[in-house]
């Protein structure tokens, strides 16, 4: 897959050794086992997978320099542990994606342009494949690490991101290595969400309208970047205090948000050039009049290397808070909830590269307040992830 944020490599000696292939097709499987041990709905065990199919395309093996593509299938098994057991809002792992279902999780083409400087993509895209990436935070499990809880809890159904993909079109530009600048509009409603278990699904209307996403990014060479982004739906949606209401909901416009993020490495690992310690700080707000998640806040610490002679092994702990809005409290009100201002959730984690296809990750996340409602207890959970990946 082609990262956008990433200057143009120098090209590959001619031999056939180095020379690109057409396709790459990858296979991975995750398996979480998770346990919840205390607290939030009600204590339990699940298993929680993934299983993920994809083929990359390399058009310049086939004389079409600039030209790649990819077409990914995804199937997760729908445990619900977050939603049935912890009830938090932010969910404990990225792979607890229900309902149960086999979706076509992206399908895009991307061709280069203005010699490398930028490029345009079209077709089903998870959108946080290039916008709103925290690279650092990739090693944890809770979902928000992967893209804020401040983004991932809009629209309908969610943005373009996985399970359910969009149509959309992207562009970025490159003005220098250091610099890119990246523009999205993305189908208003991701999939059909009265139909969640539909292989593909792609319905656009008016009605829906469209994401439309812009980040900057700015690299300071391996050592840190810093990336801020805007985002906003043309379409109208029912705010969340209905409370005077008769007859239809009120619906409102200007369903909109902003999220920074500055990361890199703050300490480097004696007598040697890579591993080290590295960290991330992450900021965004939403509409609270639309959104339950109305402001997020995410940090964390990682060090590769902690263990002599486990150099690719990486530890970290993090955390992360999701603030809820006005429009949630009242909405809480109104159902006879008592809502907390925030859900945050400690993590603390341990990646054991024990081959290269095959990662080990025990995993320890305390979730205070758990979807903010103060009736369920704090929530302790403990898991354990088997990472399998395997490419030819």
């Amino acid at each position: 897959m082609t990262d956008p944020t990433a200057p143009p490599s120098p090209a590959a000696p001619a031999d056939t050794a180095s020379a690109p292939k057409t396709f790459t097709f990858t296979a991975s499987y995750t398996a979480d086992t998770l346990a919840n041990l205390h607290g939030g709905e009600r204590t339990g065990v699940r298993y929680v997978d993934l299983l993920k199919l994809s083929a990359a395309y390399d058009g310049a093996a086939a004389g079409h320099d600039g030209l790649t593509g990819l077409i990914s299938l995804q199937h997760h098994n729908g445990s619900r542990f977050s939603g049935e057991l912890v009830g938090d809002v932010q969910v404990v792992t990225n792979s607890d994606a229900p309902p149960e279902a086999l979706r076509l999780y992206e399908a895009w083409l991307q061709k280069e342009l203005l010699g490398g400087k930028g490029d345009v993509k079209g077709g089903l895209i998870d959108l946080n494949t290039t916008f709103d990436v925290q690279e650092t935070a990739a090693l944890f499990m809770n979902s928000s690490h992967g893209i804020g809880a401040d983004f991932s809890d809009t629209g309908l159904n969610g943005p373009s991101i996985d399970p359910t993909t969009a149509l959309a079109i992207t562009g970025a530009y490159r003005p220098s290595e250091d610099w890119t600048v990246q523009l999205g509009v993305f189908d208003g409603v991701a999939g059909d969400p009265p139909q969640r278990r539909q292989f593909v699904a792609i319905k656009l209307s008016a009605r829906d309208g469209a994401l439309i996403v812009g980040q900057v990014e700015k690299r300071f060479g391996d050592t840190a970047r810093v990336e801020g982004g805007v985002w906003s739906y043309t379409s109208a949606f029912d705010a969340l205090d209905q409370s005077g209401v008769v007859g239809s909901p009120r619906r409102l416009h200007g369903d909109a948000g902003v999220y920074g993020l500055v990361e890199g490495k703050l300490l480097a690992k004696p007598k040697a050039d890579e591993g080290g310690l590295s960290g991330w700080l992450r900021l965004g707000i939403a509409n609270g009049d639309i959104n339950p998640v109305d402001n997020y806040v995410g940090a964390g610490l990682v060090y590769t290397g902690l263990i002599a002679g486990r150099d690719k092994d990486e530890v970290g702990v993090a955390i992360a808070r999701a603030g809820f809005g006005g429009g949630a409290h009242a909405a809480a009100r109104a159902a006879g909830i008592s809502l907390v201002d925030d859900e945050t959730t400690l993590e603390a984690t341990y990646r054991y590269v024990f081959k290269d296809w095959l990662n080990i990750q025990p995993d320890v996340q305390y979730v205070i307040h758990p979807g903010g409602r103060a009736a369920l207890g704090n929530a302790l959970v403990v898991g354990l992830r088997m990472a399998f990946t395997a490419s030819r």
